[in-house]
């Protein structure tokens, strides 16, 4: 029997019968077959006035892994996709776990020198891209690295229809159509299992370049069920995707627990407020999850105040930490709301934990919930590595079905990620009271997370160190309003020269994704040192705070002037 909570000895049971949740072996694409023939006329998935049913997905993502047997692409082929939430990207997705291919799931924020690393990195063979964030075409960039990965012997576009019927969005041949060939991909799928890997996601860490995290069949579908199960989630409902599907949270809370719980998705291509105001209000969606500062923007922005949430029944909360006065702001914004807050990273398929269905506002404010199912925590000492007793704080530790196998390809990595007892290391800090929630606190990483995103400053500073005036840099995170973390570049110029911030931003700008690029640039003749000599950073982020809020005024006084 799986204890939760460890080392507190509480067993995480099923809300509603007191049994704990089994766990299976079945893979993604079986669930899909299970719901083509249980509910197949049931809407699986809409976009902007074009859907599907459950057997139309079912049936496309059959002909396309047919089409990618041709293409050679075959049980752990590793195979990018990079677009915008679509259509083209779930069938695109279901098709590759369908015959035991690796999806690489890429951000689509990432510039040419981040796709060509990621490209190399992952090992990846063919690549399907189409549209990106802020319908920014990926074309362009594609003719310009076709020749530097040569690993890559496939670039495919994807159609990118969003309207029409479904048999208009992708055009078969009667020959990928014949029984023949579907017979043949009925003996693929069968050949699939569930520790197979079902994709590669990437999460940041200290180095130069994302981590690539390799989850199986068996991590997100058993991940997924627990969320379902908790979240109440039915054929009834119709979930808000607007999260990145190249995210965890993306993957396992929402395409696969739509699919589970034989519930509608509704697609928007990447977040923007007044898109999910209408999926709320006039496409009727009952499910939105979201980090926190989407929540947030969708409370906070001007223009939407009298907007109204009847339809919303549920949704997660989580991506990043947030405070007890904000998340008390949202609930008040959507009061017939269930929204849950949970813990967990991608290394953690991603869900730890949960809130309780009917716990009260107040209470969840506080708490990342309780362990989910066949999942253990321990809190260690962050010196010593002794596990602590409830109510003490130290280093929050995983053990369960739900964690990865392993960073790919970091051996170096993967040592550091586990404890001599396998123990997952999370790197975030936080504590577990006595009656078995959970309370993250902070973490040990520097890392910043803006908008849910989790950014490495180490990253940053490699690139900004290569200008010539440069002399020291430090990335740091300060608080902002709605995306919770903006990036502040302090910097100390070499003598005789000052820091260039338009200069700086034109070069980030091509070398770096969006939310990448330091909001506010701030020059300093010396950084703050400890005893140890190293950078004091809580000295560091206090003068940060300080500076951007002067660079504001700055701003706010030249708009005036103009």
């Amino acid at each position: 029997a799986c204890m939760s909570g460890d080392p507190l000895g509480k067993r995480n049971l099923c809300k509603d019968c007191g049994d704990i949740m089994e766990l299976t072996n079945k893979t993604i694409g079986q669930y899909l077959w299970e719901q083509a023939e249980l509910i197949g006329d049931h809407p699986a998935m809409e976009m902007e006035g074009w859907s599907c049913t459950f057997r139309q997905m079912d049936e496309v993502s059959d002909l396309l892994a047919g089409r990618m047997d041709k293409l050679e692409i075959t049980r752990g082929t590793h195979v990018g996709i990079w677009c915008a939430n679509s259509p083209d990207w779930v069938i695109t997705f279901l098709a590759l776990t369908k015959i035991g291919a690796v999806p690489v799931l890429i951000n689509t924020c990432y510039k040419e020198h981040e796709i060509k690393g990621i490209l190399n990195y992952a090992d990846v063979e063919v690549l399907y891209y189409g549209t990106g964030y802020k319908d920014v075409l990926y074309r362009d960039v594609i003719e310009q690295i076709r020749h530097e990965v040569p690993k890559v012997r496939h670039f495919i576009p994807m159609c990118g229809r969003e309207k029409g019927t479904w048999t208009e969005a992708w055009d078969f041949s009667e020959d990928e159509c014949s029984q023949e060939t579907l017979r043949h991909v009925c003996r693929l799928k069968a050949q699939v299992v569930s520790d197979d890997p079902a994709c590669m996601i990437f999460t940041s860490g200290t180095m130069s370049l994302p981590k690539g995290v390799l989850l199986s069949h068996y991590n997100v579908v058993n991940n997924s069920r627990a969320l379902v199960e908790a979240m109440k989630w039915g054929p009834e409902d119709k979930m808000c995707v607007t999260v990145p599907l190249f995210h965890c949270f993306g993957i396992t809370a929402g395409i696969i627990s739509c699919l589970l719980a034989g519930m509608s998705m509704y697609l928007i291509p990447y977040f923007k407020t007044a898109r999910v105001w209408d999926a709320i209000e006039n496409r009727r969606c009952t499910v939105l999850n979201g980090v926190p500062s989407m929540f947030l923007a969708l409370t906070r922005k001007d223009g939407f105040k009298d907007r109204k949430a009847g339809c919303l029944k549920s949704g997660i909360i989580a991506g990043s930490p947030v405070a007890r006065e904000e998340f008390l702001e949202i609930c008040s914004r959507f009061p017939g709301m269930h929204l849950q807050p949970s813990y967990g990273q991608t290394e953690t398929s991603p869900c730890v934990s949960i809130a309780d269905w009917d716990e009260q506002d107040e209470r969840k404010a506080v708490s990342a919930g309780k362990v989910i199912d066949h999942v253990e925590i321990r809190i260690a000492d962050l010196k010593k590595g002794n596990v602590l007793k409830a109510g003490q704080e130290g280093e929050i530790q995983v053990r369960g079905y739900n964690v990865m196998s392993g960073y790919y390809n970091l051996p170096k990595a993967n040592s550091r990620a586990f404890t001599e007892d396998g123990w997952l290391r999370t790197g975030d800090i936080g504590t577990v009271d006595e009656s078995g929630e959970l309370h993250v606190t902070g973490r040990l990483k520097e890392m910043i997370i803006r908008a849910g995103e989790n950014i490495s400053p180490y990253e940053i500073e490699q690139v900004i160190r290569q200008l010539d005036w440069v002399e020291k840099v430090k990335i740091v995170g300060i608080p902002a309003e709605v995306l919770q973390e903006e990036i502040a570049a302090c910097i100390v110029p070499k003598k005789g020269r000052k820091a260039d911030r338009e200069e700086l931003r034109s070069y980030l700008n091509s070398k770096l994704a969006h939310y990448k690029v330091p909001a506010y640039v701030l020059e300093m003749e010396e950084f703050p040192m400890n005893a140890s000599g190293k950078i004091d950073l809580k000295e560091l982020k206090k003068t940060a705070l300080a500076g951007a809020a002067q660079e504001r005024r700055r701003q706010a006084a030249h708009r005036i002037k103009e």
